[in-house]
């Protein structure tokens, strides 16, 4: 029998908010995806939990709404998750550490703990994000390409012929028409430019999040779907954290 409330994990990207409960001992029910605060608000009227741990791309100014939408629904601890130097064996290549993406460095902390040996995490969402992980849990680097729906709107807005509301469902064939031509290239670019990280690094194991995995797992990229990572990872950090402030 639980006799602690649970934790409240969000993973604020740059169009949505995703919300998971969890313990120590891994991701819980219920969950589920906001589109803006007032959205997430009516979501947690009703759930309970003792501490909050924040992974957020948005602005300082989101995040101190969505903090004072929290405190307002609980008087419970938020914890704002940021990009360390190391947590656990999982070590930050980039010299300033916190100017690593909070998400990136997230989903390299599950990835750890899958016992893959060296990874490889692709997370493919606004922006298209490509992490290396050593067998030993050093950070080799990494690139950002960006995400099919940023290209489409590059095209969209920087061309004066071009115009692409949407894109056409993910395919590598030849488009017979520009809306087409334009979802084909795109689509060609994302699933070249991961193609073409994980050639030049066979051993690493690719592990795939993000809101386009499922369509380059449809194209055909070889990698293990793990749709949860940055939150298993906020739920990791936040056990590491409590764990330090303990000790």
């Amino acid at each position: 029998m639980r006799t602690l409330a649970p934790w409240l994990l969000l993973d604020v990207g740059n169009t949505a908010i995703k919300w998971r409960l969890a313990d120590e001992h891994g991701l819980l029910e219920p969950g589920g995806i906001a589109a803006d605060l007032k959205v997430l608000q009516e979501e947690l009227r009703d759930v309970t939990w003792q501490r909050v741990a924040v992974s957020s791309v948005a602005t300082d100014e989101f995040d101190a709404s969505l903090r004072s939408v929290l405190e307002a629904l609980h008087a419970a601890p938020v914890w704002l998750a940021m990009a360390d130097a190391r947590c656990g064996d999982l070590i930050n290549a980039y010299p300033k550490p916190q100017q690593l993406g909070v998400d990136r460095w997230l989903a390299m902390l599950a990835a750890r703990a899958c016992d893959r040996g060296p990874v490889c995490v692709i997370d493919a969402g606004t922006a298209i994000t490509i992490d290396l992980v050593s067998a030993s849990g050093q950070h080799g680097g990494g690139y950002i390409l960006p995400g099919v729906d940023l290209m489409r709107r590059a095209l969209t807005t920087e061309t004066g012929r071009i115009q692409v509301p949407a894109l056409a469902p993910p395919t590598m064939q030849p488009g017979a028409d520009s809306v087409a031509c334009v979802s084909a290239g795109i689509w060609h670019a994302a699933l070249g430019g991961v193609h073409s990280v994980l050639a030049g690094h066979p051993d690493h194991a690719p592990l795939l999040t993000g809101g386009s995995a499922g369509a380059l797992l449809e194209l055909g990229l070889n990698a293990e779907s793990r749709p949860d990572l940055v939150l298993e990872g906020l739920r990791l950090w936040l056990r590491h954290k409590l764990d330090d402030s303990v000790s």
